[in-house]
């Protein structure tokens, strides 16, 4: 059999129904089987909750601006080097007598060097106050990202049930209703389940009835922990027998009523 069409897949990765033969040439097939997992895990990644970026409170560039000019207004009021320098030599001298005031013919200030060194001194502090505002704006985002996370609904376990075999009644897996926000899952946990040598392993909600029944999807044997979407309706409806079946490509959408493993969800 050819490899079903891109559709076709996506079909299987959404649990819909499709043709036994497709599921079970899926099965058999690990390009195929890598495919629909890939799809499915897209799917479940679209489906979580994403935080919403959020813009930077009100005054915080309000307030960088602010610190800005309050450095420029220190900067300038504040002396440089070489007045420093000046004032401390006629200090000097003045402690050994000389003469108060500078002598006419004194070096003329550089104000071209003056100028540069007030420029060193404020880039450090307007960099110092961007990246406190940027530490303010990563804080405030970051904590309401936090509140989001803390306040996301995670999973409910609502229903669970062990998975026991027919015959010898031993239990060879877990089965649980997780209940999200937006969806119920039902989620599997089995030991290695080796499907037919001709066929493939389908997973069954059963009525409590014993009459009716749904598949869920296919399990893979390769995957001790898989997940299955399903409507909240079949649980209310009394679906709530887990079974897991051997089934054929024999092109029947029937139970085989071969199962290997069963279980009553129980609340």
């Amino acid at each position: 059999m050819s490899h079903p069409e891109e559709d076709v897949l996506v079909d299987l990765a959404t649990d819909e129904q499709v043709d036994a033969a497709v599921r079970a040439h899926v099965t058999t097939c690990p390009q195929c089987s890598a495919e629909v997992s890939s799809l499915r895990e897209v799917l479940f990644a679209v489906r979580e909750p994403r935080p919403e970026l959020v813009a930077a409170p009100p005054g915080v560039w309000d307030a960088v601006s602010a610190e800005i000019r309050r450095a420029d207004s220190a900067s300038e009021l504040r002396p440089a080097p070489s007045d420093l320098e000046a004032s401390s030599g006629a200090a000097a001298e003045a402690g050994r007598g000389a003469p108060e005031s500078p002598p006419a013919s004194g070096e003329p200030v550089d104000l071209a060097a003056r100028q540069t060194d007030r420029g060193r001194r404020r880039a450090p502090l307007m960099w110092i106050a961007a990246a406190a505002a940027a530490g303010l704006v990563v804080g405030a985002v970051g904590g309401l990202l936090a509140d989001r996370t803390e306040q996301a609904p995670t999973a409910v376990t609502v229903a669970s049930t062990t998975l026991d075999t027919l015959d010898t009644q031993q239990a060879r897996g877990t089965a649980e209703v997780l209940r999200h926000a937006d969806r119920v899952d039902l989620a599997l946990r089995t030991d290695p389940l080796d499907p037919p040598q001709d066929g493939y392993l389908e997973v069954w909600l059963i009525n409590e009835d014993l009459q009716r029944m749904v598949s869920v999807g296919v399990l893979r044997p390769d995957a001790p922990d898989q997940t299955f979407p399903i409507p909240q309706q079949l649980l209310d409806e009394g679906y709530v027998i887990v079974d897991i079946s051997r089934e054929g490509f024999d092109d029947s959408p029937e139970h085989s009523g071969d199962s290997v493993v069963r279980g009553s969800l129980a609340t």
